[in-house]
């Protein structure tokens, strides 16, 4: 196990901003599909952003070891960029899950 924390891009925004439509989740499980479970490339809730001390404000993040899959994100979603320092075994055991799904509206209407 390697317990030196490594250097890693982090993409930060306000709740529900990269991942209010289900456009990140789709795009994490499918990195997951392409490159192994292991690919270094993580969701943080907004506990999990306060967890790893990046902020305490609400806000959602994706820490990737790629700078230009962050600056994709940056790009496609909006938000910050920073680097900060982790270790990559904390991130595998506490944000491997999926960002939450689209909030999906009935727009129906009934006659």
């Amino acid at each position: 196990m390697n317990d030196q924390k490594t250097p890693l891009y982090v993409l930060t925004a306000p709740v529900g901003q990269l991942c209010g439509n289900g456009q990140l989740r789709e795009t994490i499980s499918e990195r997951r599909k392409r490159k192994g479970d292991d690919v270094a490339f993580w969701y943080l809730s907004p506990e999990l952003v306060r967890s790893f001390n990046i902020s305490e404000n609400d806000l959602e993040a994706v820490v990737a070891e790629e700078q230009t899959s962050i600056i994709w994100l940056q790009l496609r979603f909006g938000g910050e960029i920073s680097i900060k320092d982790f270790y990559i075994s904390e991130l595998r055991k506490d944000a491997y899950a999926l960002p939450p799904g689209p909030n999906i509206k009935d727009i129906s209407t009934s006659d």
